[in-house]
């Protein structure tokens, strides 16, 4: 099996994750019905897998669909994919699919469908291109703005994701390494795979509204509660986000990131702060020493794994 892109768990078999696919009639294609979590799995472990799979659960209570699997069955075939990826760095997606509606039909009620389950493992990747990791990443405000959660409930993880890509390509064609969207009251709410934070008058804040509240997002308010910082989640306007000293974006595909740029406009001295330096220092470090770690090999005992089949 070819496991250097990544290895997927579909339709009840594992498979090269480029084999893995979605029928053509299912919602999670024709509706975007579908919702995801991302975990990343670092050195032989999960980082957060317990607040990752509450979340999922959450997020498929809330557009009514159910996995297949049982929590635990998910948690071993997720490993499953590591272990066989081979990958000492990467990312598991799960996904809850709204499946085909009855008859295999285009169209039908939701509640009819048969709910399905993926699992990929993928490389680890970085929200900005890696490179911009020690020097601080160039964000852009983009023009487009946020779907409002009276829509799309955005603290729920989904693929509903137009706004986020149009905003994109703003920030492509501009020459930033990505967007970050206002809300449609004109509030700061998160970009792609990311939230944002600024340090303004020695306190921690992010904006609170409108946004996914992402693992990492939580894992920024506990490195600052043990380092003494007041982190607060506010209202938060683009002169806020362009005036800050300091700013940062928080996410799974690299931890706490420095913003040096903003729209062409440097943060401050144009180099990561300090604080932003201490709060990555700590969030790695902790992340080294076993933070909120779950072992693959805690979940791939063998009567476990033979019930995830293969």
């Amino acid at each position: 099996m070819n496991s250097s892109k990544g290895i997927a768990y579909c339709q009840g078999q594992y498979m090269p994750v480029d084999e893995a696919v979605i029928p053509i009639l299912d919602p999670a294609f024709t509706k975007s019905d579908v919702v995801f979590d991302a975990i990343s799995a670092w050195d032989g472990a999960f980082f957060k897998l317990d607040d990752h799979m509450a979340r999922f659960q959450r997020s498929c209570e809330y557009i009514r669909v159910k996995p297949p699997h049982s929590d635990e069955e998910m948690r071993t075939i997720m490993a499953e994919c590591v272990r066989r990826s081979g990958m000492d760095h990467a990312v598991v997606f799960i996904l809850c699919t709204r499946g085909r509606f009855a008859g295999g039909v285009a169209f039908g009620h939701p509640k009819d469908a048969e709910n399905g389950f993926i699992a990929y493992s993928v490389p680890y990747y970085w929200i900005v291109p890696k490179e911009r990791i020690g020097t601080g990443a160039h964000i852009w405000i983009a023009d487009t703005r946020r779907a409002p959660d009276v829509a799309i409930n955005q603290r729920v993880k989904n693929f509903n994701r137009m706004d986020l890509t149009r905003a994109q390509f703003e920030a492509s064609d501009a020459g930033a390494d990505a967007p970050v969207l206002l809300s449609t009251d004109g509030f700061v709410t998160e970009g792609p795979g990311f939230n944002v934070w600024i340090i303004r008058d020695g306190k921690v804040l992010t904006p609170g509204e409108n946004l996914l509240e992402g693992i990492t997002r939580q894992c920024v308010f506990e490195l600052c509660a043990e380092a003494g910082l007041q982190a607060e989640a506010v209202n938060m306007t683009e002169a806020d986000l362009r005036d800050a000293g300091e700013v940062f974006i928080s996410s799974t595909g690299g931890g706490v990131i420095a913003v040096t740029v903003i729209n062409d406009k440097p943060v401050g001295n144009g180099a990561p702060g300090l604080t932003t330096g201490k709060l990555g220092d700590m969030y790695w470090k902790k992340r080294s020493e076993g933070w909120d770690a779950t072992a693959l090999d805690d979940l791939l005992e063998p009567e476990i794994a033979q019930a995830a089949g293969d």
